[in-house]
């Protein structure tokens, strides 16, 4: 996967989360190509190595790894940490998880780990990175969304049973628009992504355990 543009500023260090895979790793592996320094989180280490490895090998790029699972609360305060730090001019909020199923029967645990993540940790990051980046004259801040935002009032089929989801991925496109507009003025910019369906490994699994093995793999 390949991102065919991006408007960043060519200097300061980018946080990217879900970045083993899928569309974090190819965020990450674009902004490393620009020149970015990277901190890469997500739940598997041996991924992120072995990006950061890759990333640091072909561009010089210096590359943090964060081990982190933004839906328990004291990691999400680590990567928040950092997030606030001065040397960070991009925030891309990848991370998320799907916990798809019928709303009567899906454990309420796993939602509120959906919830957790994709609202809760986007949140709270976007909340540490942007104060400091107007009066260093520049940030940038991707929240990834879905195309299902706009999807509420399609049948289910063939999409999966997605109620919560969907609900997450408006509220990270109404944050990201209002936010935009709040901080019009400043050097600041807000980006909402909203993918289709795409090639990467989101959909083997409803995201309570991440996918296993060291290597990438696709749903069908």
């Amino acid at each position: 996967m390949t991102l065919r543009s991006a408007s960043f500023s060519a200097t300061g260090t980018a946080v990217v989360t879900g970045a083993s895979s899928g569309i974090g790793a190819a965020y990450a592996r674009r902004l490393a190509a620009d020149g970015h320094d990277l901190v890469l989180v997500a739940r598997r280490a041996e991924r992120l190595r072995a990006l950061a490895a890759e990333l640091t090998g072909r561009h010089g790029v210096r590359v943090e790894t964060v081990v982190a699972d933004l839906g328990d609360a004291g990691d999400l305060d680590r990567v928040a940490r950092r997030t606030a730090e001065d040397d960070i001019a991009t925030l891309v909020n990848n991370a998320g998880i799907n916990g798809y199923g019928p709303f009567t029967d899906t454990d309420a645990a796993l939602l509120e780990k959906v919830i957790a993540v994709n609202v809760v940790a986007l949140t709270r990051l976007a909340r540490a990175a942007v104060p400091g980046m107007p009066a260093r004259g520049r940030g940038a801040v991707v929240n990834v969304a879905s195309t299902l935002a706009f999807a509420g009032s399609l049948p289910p089929d063939p999409l999966p049973v997605r109620a919560v989801y969907a609900g997450t991925k408006g509220y990270v496109v109404t944050f990201s628009r209002t936010l935009a507009a709040e901080l019009n003025g400043t050097p600041v910019r807000v980006q909402a992504l909203c993918p289709g369906l795409t090639a990467t490994e989101f959909h083997l699994t409803q995201g309570r355990d991440p996918v296993a093995g060291e290597v990438a793999r696709v749903h069908d």
